[in-house]
Parts: C-alpha cells; structure tokens; sequence
C-alpha cells in the first residue's frame, strides 16, 4: 500500500471503531457503487449506513462524508455534474481527512468530496473485513482522487 495513504488509514483507524461491520460493509458498498458509477445505489447505501450509524459515538464526520458522497452521487444520477453540496466539513472535522487544511482550497466542493470519498474508503477498509480485498483494489483509484485534488490546486 503507498506509505502516504497507509499512514492516512492508520491515522484515522482508532476513531472509528465503533462503526460496527454492518454499517462499515454498506460504507464499503457506498465507495465502490460510487466508484463504479452505479450512483443510485451508492445513494442508497449512504442512506442505510447513516441509519446503522445513529447513536453509536462515532464521529461526525462519517455521517458527513456520507451525506457528501450521497449528495454527489444523487446528482451524478440526475445528470447534474455542477451541483454544489450542501453537507460541509467544519473545523473540527479536518484532523479526519487526508488533505491537510492548512493548504489552499481552490474548489471547495472537490476538497470536500475528495476528503469524504478517502474517508468512506479507510473506514470500510479498516472495519469491514469481508470488503478489505475488494477495497484494496481500489487503491489506485484512491490515490488517483487524490492526485486529482493535487492538481487543482496547480491551476
């Protein structure tokens, strides 16, 4: 696994683990619909992990990065490629995610989409074991996101 996203994962591992496994298996789901453009479901597993999620002292932020990539996702399904998201990260949520804050933000909505997207992924993979190998093939295009985001900030 590249050494920038593992320490990212490992970073993040110990809030988490109160997520049980069947909520951590349709944050998995989430990611890879997602990521395989089935955006309907990817939609539908969001709605079902933040319904296993409720009342279990987990952070915030994963119910935020789950409204973020169900947001995207909806859109997406809709045909809606501009649509801004309503659900926004707040300061005390940018320790969770992988792009550090005190960098320049020139697209918010790519910043916080990237930022949900990792982070449904070192969920899933961290408390999903019956998912970990389909989730490890996705680190290409985990790093790919973020390479993505990198660039904008180039422009």
């Amino acid at each position: 696994m590249d050494r920038f996203l593992s320490e990212y994962i490992d970073r993040v591992r110990s809030a988490f683990v109160a997520v049980p496994e069947n909520a951590a298996h349709q944050v998995a789901f989430a990611f890879l619909s997602f990521k395989l453009g089935i955006y309907h479901d990817a939609a539908g597993r969001c709605d079902q992990a933040l319904r296993l999620l409720e009342g279990r002292g987990v952070p915030p932020i994963l119910a935020t990065s789950l409204r973020i990539v169900r947001e995207r996702a909806d859109a997406l399904s809709r045909a809606q490629y501009d649509a801004k998201l309503p659900f926004l990260f707040t300061k005390g949520d940018l320790p969770y995610g992988i792009i550090d804050p005190s960098e320049p933000v020139t697209d918010p909505d790519l910043f916080q989409f990237t930022n949900a997207l990792i982070l449904l992924y070192a969920v899933a993979l961290t408390r999903s074991p019956e998912d970990e190998q389909a989730l490890e093939e996705q680190e290409k295009y985990v790093l790919q996101l973020f390479a993505t985001y990198r660039k904008s900030l180039q422009k």
